[in-house]
């Protein structure tokens, strides 16, 4: 699968936004404050979204531990 262009504006592609997620970039202004995706038309910012937000369905959520009540 070729790796797609997401913002034409800056040269951002889909596998440097994955990446960026991947390392810890949970949001959308995340990735425009790292990359300037999104930062000039605009017109990319839906894809962006999209893919922070399957990101961020896939990713696992903490465990919590048992609330252990002190009375």
């Amino acid at each position: 699968m070729a790796n797609r262009l997401v913002c034409m504006c800056n040269f951002v592609d889909e596998a440097e936004i994955k990446k960026l997620l991947v390392k810890g970039a949970d949001s959308t202004a995340q990735i425009q404050s790292l990359t300037r995706a999104g930062t000039s038309c605009g017109r990319c910012l839906p894809v962006i979204d999209g893919l922070v937000e399957e990101h961020l369905k896939t990713k696992p959520k903490p465990q919590q531990g048992k609330l252990r009540l002190g009375f």
